[in-house]
């Protein structure tokens, strides 16, 4: 757990943000950053100055801000700030896309994924 260098970004997981105490939590500086084009509609998260992404380094994209909101709400972030506009965000080069599936729920995108469209 914890940081992980790939290709020089630093990043940070999922387990890291989830299971942070209390104050580490409040003290952290989360941001949320557009990515490519202004239409697209994807974003992802900082934590810190470092990409959220999985445990096997994929950064994790959110369709919509709304996903990347739940997904806030559900690490039990409250305090966030817009990011600047990161363009296409690197990690190891793969990216894991959730958005607001059915029952408003966070899922896995599904394969026309418009984000996996601008990159294929």
């Amino acid at each position: 757990m914890g940081v992980t260098q790939q290709e020089g970004v630093r990043i940070a997981t999922w387990l890291e943000l989830a299971v942070a105490p209390e104050w580490r939590r409040r003290s952290c500086k989360v941001r949320v950053h557009a990515l490519g084009e202004k239409d697209s509609g994807c974003y992802a998260l900082s934590m810190d100055g470092r990409w959220l992404c999985t445990g096997d380094a994929q950064l994790t994209v959110f369709k919509g801000l709304d996903a990347a909101l739940h997904f806030l709400k559900l690490v039990r972030i409250e305090d966030f700030e817009p990011g600047e506009d990161a363009g296409i965000a690197e990690c190891s080069g793969q990216r894991f896309c959730l958005c607001i599936g059915r029952d408003n729920h966070l899922s896995s995108c599904p394969a026309g994924c418009s984000f996996q469209q601008l990159n294929s």
